[in-house]
Parts: structure tokens; C-alpha cells; sequence
């Protein structure tokens, strides 16, 4: 059973998988569950987990390798590694690399409702910086680590597209 690593969201996740039946068994740190994927696209799914279903958007990030999942109106940056190498770094002594990004882009088409950051102002992690409506709901964007805002490149009311600069970073 191949098992990897997961890094997302500042937390590790032990991650086993197994294919049999059209069906996945992934055990999450100790946890299995059944999961049925509908393949939607290239790089979107359908999830039926746990008797929910979930569209799941999974793409590779070209700044670190990692990938960005899309999921429930949220974009969740992770790392994928195998679990062995995985231990084998951390008992080396290396670590993971961060990469911190300096433009932060739509995450998602939608209509800027508030902006909560202003050129300058230094931001912690976790903290709002914008709300997106998208699909009818509001979507709080916080900040991935500190960080000091450069540019705000929207303001309220402006509609934007996926792939759109809203901040930047110093």
C-alpha cells in the first residue's frame, strides 16, 4: 500500500491508500475511510467520503512542487512526499522548505467584498485579508504566514478571475 506524507494547512497527515473495487480505502492517521472518485476533468473530481460528496480541484503549484487544492471555496496549499523519505529528512535534521509566496492570486472567480489590509500593515498567520463571494458564498482569504502587504490590487466591489493578483507581499 503506498503511503505518503501530507503537509497541509501547518499540520502532518500519515496517508495510506489502497485501490480495490473502484473504491479507495485512505487511512488518515489512523483512520480509514471509503472514498468513490468521478473523475470530472483534468484535474477535478468528484469525492464521495463518509456519504458526502465534494468537488476537489487538485493542481500541481509551479513555484515549489507542491500542490494547491481547491475545496469547499478554500485553496489548501500541501506537500506530497513519500512517507519513508519523509522520515528519513526529519531524522537527518533537514526540513521541509516553505516557500512564501510574494503575489497572492484568485483563488477564484468572485466579487471583492471587503478588503482588510492596507500597504505596510504587517499581517500574522491566520489573519483575514480579503472576503470573495463566490457561488453566493462569502469567502474569508487569510494569511498563510506574517508577512508585510506590499500592493493591495483590488478594491471592494471589483469582480475578479481566477489567477488574478489581489496582494502582494514584501
Amino acid at each position: 500500500m503506498p503511503r505518503y506524507q501530507v503537509t497541509a494547512g501547518g499540520k502532518e497527515f500519515d496517508v495510506e491508500l489502497e485501490y480495490r473495487s473502484d473504491k479507495y480505502f485512505i487511512t488518515v492517521n489512523g483512520r480509514r475511510v471509503e472514498v468513490v472518485s468521478h473523475k470530472l476533468g483534468e484535474t477535478r473530481s468528484l469525492l464521495f467520503i463518509d456519504n458526502q460528496s465534494y468537488e476537489v480541484d487538485i493542481r500541481t503549484a509551479a513555484e515549489n512542487g507542491g500542490k494547491n487544492v481547491f475545496m469547499m471555496g478554500l485553496e489548501i496549499p500541501a506537500a506530497v512526499e513519500n512517507y519513508h523519505l519523509a522520515q528519513i529528512r526529519k531524522t537527518a535534521g533537514m526540513s521541509a522548505v516553505a516557500v512564501v509566496e510574494s503575489i497572492f492570486k484568485a483563488p477564484m472567480p468572485g466579487m471583492v467584498l471587503q478588503v482588510k489590509v492596507a500597504p505596510g500593515e504587517k499581517v500574522v498567520k491566520g489573519q483575514p485579508l480579503l472576503v470573495i463571494e463566490a457561488m453566493k458564498m462569502e469567502n474569508i482569504i487569510k494569511a498563510k504566514g506574517p508577512a508585510t502587504i506590499k500592493m493591495v490590487h483590488v478594491k471592494k466591489g471589483v469582480s475578479v478571475e481566477r489567477g488574478d493578483k489581489l496582494l502582494e507581499f514584501e
